[in-house]
């Protein structure tokens, strides 16, 4: 009988001594994985920080900072940064006019490099620089926020500017362009963008936006010229055209008219208007027929948008004796600020080539930045920027 309790008592020690032992594993193991946990999150971590050492793998957005600084420390460009609460780093970048571009397409090079998302998020426009204000996005989280301030060059006085060489043929006036920004009260303070520009400017805008109504009043108030955008029906049938905002094909008299008058009392000081997309309606004669004579009646000029080359609502707007002007150039088929600048450029080549010329264009960023940019080499040009009311025929 001993031997046997002898062994009974054996198997019970090998029993506690084998689940202490794997009660100690465990509790090694949630304790490592948790502090690898803390080390992957990147908090202090004793483990991995002091005893094993693992290198920790360098974040995207890091990565972006370390390049950036050194690209600026070694073009010798004077910067300023710090980090906000939530790990945001603002940087303040302040370069002559010359520096800008290099700078910028470096800056851009370097956010793509690293998979992340550039966004010009706002320009503003003063009488020495022009402040770029630029938004970085790594896996989804904003990191960066960059202070551009491009100083612009000092310009010569009148005596001291190189005169232009004499042209052969002098046209009989003054070339004149015009610039319409549509797509005005999905978003509020544009009006004020718009402003800060300095130019005459014709905001188009749309009367369902739910800014409209502040925007109309604001753009009125700088002195801006306004004109109602009105949706039409489009040829691409995924776009939504609900009917108690958009002109249809099949729209009533009374419904258009009805349209026109929402249109004119959010945006009272409106003489005019233009279509906003409507490539099926402004091709189809008969429709667009009804519709511009109760423009007709309504009193006001007419802007074909050219949202397709098949229009006919320009050549009806003649016939019936409507004033009225078509787009020449759009500013930003494609969203880049070098696009916009083309087209600019193009518009202001056609306005001495034709004696006006009209550009359509839209509130974003690189639109807008590219028109501000432009402002003091249009005062070179020898054209006259005036509204789009100006233009009519």
């Amino acid at each position: 009988m001993k031997p046997k309790r002898k062994t009974l008592k054996n198997t019970n020690r090998k029993a506690a001594a084998v689940s202490f032992f794997l009660f100690g594993a465990i509790a090694l193991a949630t304790v490592v994985a948790l502090e690898f946990l803390d080390y992957r999150s990147g908090k202090y971590s004793f483990i991995f920080s002091k005893v094993i050492r693992l290198q920790q793998k360098m974040p995207a957005s890091e990565k972006f900072n370390r390049e950036l600084t050194e690209t600026l420390t070694g073009g010798k460009i004077p910067f300023d940064f710090f980090k906000d609460r939530d790990g945001v780093i603002h940087l303040k970048i302040d370069l002559p006019e010359p520096l800008y571009a290099p700078l910028n397409k470096d800056l851009r090079w370097l956010v793509e490099k690293y998979r992340g998302l550039y966004r010009l998020s706002e320009v503003q426009g003063m009488k020495e620089q022009i402040v770029y204000l630029v938004q970085v996005i790594f896996d989804k989280r904003l990191t960066h926020v960059i202070l551009l301030s491009k100083r612009l060059a000092v310009q010569p006085r009148p005596a001291e500017m190189p005169a232009a060489p004499p042209a052969r043929i002098r046209p009989p006036k003054t070339p004149r362009l015009a610039f319409i920004i549509d797509d005005i009260g999905y978003a509020d303070l544009i009006s004020d963008q718009l402003c800060e520009l300095g130019i005459p400017l014709t905001a188009a805008i749309i009367p369902a936006a739910p800014y409209a109504r502040s925007e109309a009043q604001k753009i009125h108030e700088y002195g801006l010229e306004e004109i109602i955008h009105l949706p039409m029906q489009s040829k691409d049938p995924a776009n939504h055209h609900p009917r108690d905002q958009f002109v249809l094909i099949d729209s009533s008299d009374a419904e258009i008219q009805a349209l026109l008058q929402n249109a004119r009392a959010t945006v009272p000081y409106a003489k005019g208007l233009n279509n906003h997309m409507g490539s099926l309606l402004t091709s189809n004669p008969e429709a667009m027929r009804r519709v511009l004579e109760l423009i007709k009646s309504a009193g006001l000029f007419f802007v074909d948008s050219k949202t397709t080359l098949t229009t006919v609502a320009h050549a009806l707007a003649r016939e019936l004796r409507i004033k009225t002007v078509m787009r020449d150039v759009f500013l930003d088929d494609e969203q880049t600020y070098e696009y916009s600048s083309g087209q600019i450029r193009s518009l202001v080549d056609l306005a001495k080539q034709n004696g006006r010329a009209l550009a359509i264009g839209h509130p974003f960023p690189s639109t807008l930045a590219a028109l501000r940019d432009a402002v003091l080499w249009l005062k070179k040009q020898k054209v006259a920027v005036v509204f789009a009311s100006e233009l009519l025929e």
